[in-house]
């Protein structure tokens, strides 16, 4: 049997050899997308460069050749709202138009409390809430199945955590780590 990270090497060569040689070529981005993901499983974080590095040079494609030219903005508008609202709140995750927008909502809240106006389950244990204001966060990891789920009218308490990912506290129960989407 290969060891991972030889398999990843491995097949990190072989899309090295498969490239063709003209500047102008490239991989679709399918393949290169699914060369990322294996590079992403090794443990070693200078392994794990090199192995980026490595494919996207041979790919042809340059890291910001596929980059729009101005960040898109999320659905709702232009104009910032307060982060201390449910509407607000983590908005800087997301993309934004402007950079000063988005540190003026980091700066803020570092929690809220919230309504659930609407749950939707997305899957086996993951959960879509929106909250007043339009707000929607996604469960970022599955919840066992004896994990209560926050319905319609429930209040939610979700504050940042550690390299800007946030939690949810719902009932007592344990946090759930949620991204928000929208």
């Amino acid at each position: 049997m290969i060891a991972p990270r030889a398999k990843v090497l491995l097949t990190g060569a072989a899309a090295v050899l498969l490239c063709p040689l003209s500047a102008q070529a490239q991989m679709p981005d399918g393949v290169v997308l699914n060369i990322m993901r294996e590079c992403a499983k090794i443990d070693d974080p200078t392994s794990r460069l090199a192995c980026y590095d490595t494919n996207i040079r041979s790919s042809g494609a340059s890291p910001r050749a596929n980059a729009p030219a101005s960040p898109a903005t999320p659905q709702g508008g232009g104009a910032p709202v307060a982060s201390n609202t449910p509407g607000g709140f983590g908005a800087e995750s997301m993309r934004v138009e402007r950079q000063r927008e988005a540190e003026q909502l980091r700066e803020s809240a570092s929690e809220i409390r919230a309504v659930v106006t609407e749950v939707t389950r997305r899957g086996p244990g993951i959960y879509l809430l929106t909250l007043e204001g339009g707000a929607q966060w996604l469960f970022s990891e599955s919840v066992p199945f004896s994990y209560k789920p926050p319905e319609r009218g429930s209040t939610v308490e979700i504050q940042r955590a550690s390299l800007g990912s946030f939690l949810m506290r719902f009932d007592r129960q344990q946090p759930v780590p949620v991204r928000r989407i929208q």
